[in-house]
């Protein structure tokens, strides 16, 4: 039997991005799937959308809440498919058929199914290749810290059941995915399956919220894990912030010469279609 798979997708004044999201669950050729719409109460013409597009075609709640992880929360308390994958208002799958590609003879009992994921700024699409921590055989706190996840959530699938144990701490503005899913690995049964394709398209052509917010980044993460920076620590972190600080100000100084070196590394279109 398919697997059940629910994709959720979190929605705030997003007019100008809603309906190729939309779209693209639609349009997956997967039949064992449902849709949940979470919104925060949009006043920009975002619920018109919605409502033309996929009422009927899904779950749909539109209210005011605390923000994205709040919402994402209460998605889970109405998504009734074995798998759930957040596919946010600006974000989209690489084509119709990835669920189908991923799920069509699945039969384990993972808690983590990840993919790669094409990353889309103004100068195009690049692949970001997935490299999770929790395969590497050392996983200490500074490394949760400094390394980083290594999935974009758009192309993460979290077993329900499991997620809905842990869900997101609204303590984490910017990183309770993160925290949540460090969370279901540990405390589920350690199971992680890489599909080998990419799977989703992440908008970050207006910047995501974690952008420029590195030292914040960094104080959640290290309560996140209990790490204790040492002086060598807190110099890379505020070197680091300097050096996104740097980039941004070359990139509006220099918007020219930037975009050229920039546009080396990326495709005008996807390549997995």
């Amino acid at each position: 039997m398919k697997r059940k798979i629910s994709v959720v997708t979190v929605t705030y004044n997003c007019r100008s991005v809603i309906e190729d999201t939309i779209n693209s669950v639609l349009m997956q050729d997967y039949s064992n799937k449902e849709y949940v719409i979470i919104d925060g109460s949009s006043t920009d013409g975002t619920l018109e959308i919605i409502k033309k597009m996929a009422l009927g075609k899904c779950i749909f709640v539109s209210e005011k809440d605390k923000g994205i992880f709040d919402a994402m929360n209460k998605s889970l308390d109405y998504v009734t498919g074995d798998y759930v994958i957040f596919m946010n208002a600006g974000d989209r799958f690489v084509n119709n058929h990835v669920l189908s590609d991923v799920f069509r003879e699945y039969n384990g009992d993972d808690d983590l199914i990840y993919g790669d994921t094409y990353v889309l700024t103004k100068y195009g699409y690049r692949l970001k290749k997935a490299n999770p921590i929790y395969c590497k055989e050392t996983q200490t706190p500074r490394d949760f810290v400094f390394l980083g996840q290594g999935i974009c959530h758009q192309s993460l699938f979290t077993r329900t059941t499991t997620l809905r144990k842990e869900r997101f701490n609204l303590d984490y503005p910017l990183g309770a995915d993160y925290d949540t899913t460090a969370r279901v690995y540990k405390n589920g049964n350690h199971h992680l399956k890489y599909c080998e394709v990419p799977v989703a398209v992440f908008d970050d052509r207006e910047g995501g919220v974690s952008h420029y917010k590195e030292v914040q980044v960094f104080k959640e993460r290290i309560k996140m894990f209990g790490y204790r920076p040492t002086v060598i620590d807190n110099c890379i972190i505020y070197y680091k912030m300097l050096l996104s600080r740097t980039k941004c100000l070359a990139e509006r100084l220099f918007p020219f010469f930037v975009g050229k070196y920039r546009k080396r590394k990326y495709s005008k279109k996807l390549q997995c279609l």
